[in-house]
């Protein structure tokens, strides 16, 4: 089965953010300081406050790519989420080979550990790239190398393994955009690897 049918079996969005919806079952919102618009197949509803004082959590879409890993975009279907995607939409064609991730919710140690990470994506562009990437389970920004430079209008990252949260079933993502390849040290880089037809095996817990 080809990679980019994965994207067409995502559920349609469960929680509406106040924007509309683009072909495709995908919510879209618009970051203008970045230059880009950012879908997400399904959104999460908000975490309302435990106590006085605390603020609901959002995670809209355009919260994964705002430059502020405090906030987060994570998707709204039970379980795990397998096949969620997010996606990047670029004004014009841009050439794309490094991806900074912050994978996990981003607000703090307690909300990192509270809610579900990544561990394995699928990434396509509109020029036809596919990568399969393994991530780190990390608090912080890791780089993606993709197979090969793409000169892409879009990217997509697609959920195809994720460790569940201690609080929270759902992944979440705190920051993926584009990147110049600068890096600090302590900054993790994983390489993607190219496939052509590729579909996850299904989870021990059927996703539930």
């Amino acid at each position: 089965m080809p990679a980019l049918l994965i994207a067409s079996m995502a559920a349609p969005a469960l929680a509406a953010v106040p924007t509309g919806e683009l072909p495709g079952n995908l919510t879209c919102q618009q970051v203008p300081k970045r230059g880009w618009t950012v879908c997400a197949s399904t959104v999460r509803l908000p975490l309302f406050p435990e106590k006085p004082g605390d603020t609901t959590v959002f995670f809209h879409p355009r919260h994964a790519a705002d430059g502020d890993p405090k906030t987060a975009w994570s998707p709204g279907q039970r379980g795990l989420n397998l096949g969620t995607l997010i996606e990047l939409r670029f004004t014009a064609v841009r050439r794309v080979r490094y991806l900074a991730l912050w994978n996990g919710d981003g607000r703090s140690p307690n909300a990192w550990a509270g809610n579900g990470r990544l561990r394995q994506a699928l990434i396509q562009t509109s020029d036809g790239l596919t990568d399969k990437v393994d991530l780190v389970a990390r608090n912080g920004v890791q780089m993606i190398v993709l197979s090969r430079p793409a000169d892409t209008r879009w990217i997509r990252l697609i959920a195809t393994a994720a460790t569940p949260g201690k609080r929270h079933r759902p992944f979440a993502i705190s920051e993926f955009r584009p990147s110049d390849g600068e890096r600090s040290p302590d900054v993790p880089v994983v390489g993607a690897a190219m496939v052509d037809d590729w579909l996850p095996e299904p989870p021990d817990d059927g996703n539930r």
